[in-house]
């Protein structure tokens, strides 16, 4: 009984020293990296728009050659025409998803070409996302592994749009 007792009590102990640091709680998944805010469009949107998505571009678009594929890292599934306010979550609304990195253009860009091209001419920004309301350039996003960066707003007034990126129309 005694020698019961013992392996018994042995088992709790070494249980106790290696066991879960978090206790019985459930396995939780890790967050996605990724990103979230609203979109808000003001004014009647430009005739003949065909598409609108959301998109990133890990490096800022100082040419018409850094409108490519390669330097594209997310675009959103299109945001319907006549919008005024569209919120999006990044982890869940995506033909191409984000993963943690910096990013240094993110904005909303409209095509009115019937089919999907890469051409920047078909291209035109409505929307940029600037660090703390600051105009003068685009912000950077950065984002940490695992965590989903809220609050990244953008504002479309196409009464008043956005310097256009080389290459555009």
């Amino acid at each position: 009984m005694l020698h019961k007792t013992i392996g018994i009590f042995s088992i709790l102990i070494l249980i106790h020293i290696s066991g879960c640091n978090k206790g019985l709680s459930p396995i939780s998944a890790e967050q996605k990296a990724g990103f979230s805010g609203t979109l808000t469009f003001i004014g009647n949107w430009p005739e003949g728009v065909t598409r609108t998505h959301l998109v990133v571009f890990q490096n800022d678009l100082k040419s018409a050659s850094d409108f490519n594929a390669l330097n594209l890292k997310f675009v959103s599934l299109e945001i319907p025409y006549g919008t005024s306010t569209y919120n999006f979550n990044s982890t869940d609304s995506s033909y191409i998803p984000i993963t943690a990195g910096t990013y240094e253009y993110v904005a909303v860009a409209q095509s009115r070409t019937p089919d999907l091209s890469l051409n920047r001419s078909d291209w035109f920004v409505s929307g940029v996302y600037y660090n703390n309301g600051d105009a003068s350039k685009p912000g950077v996003l950065t984002i940490p592994e695992n965590t989903l960066v809220r609050n990244i707003n953008i504002v479309c007034n196409f009464n008043n749009p956005p310097t256009q990126p080389p290459g555009g129309k």
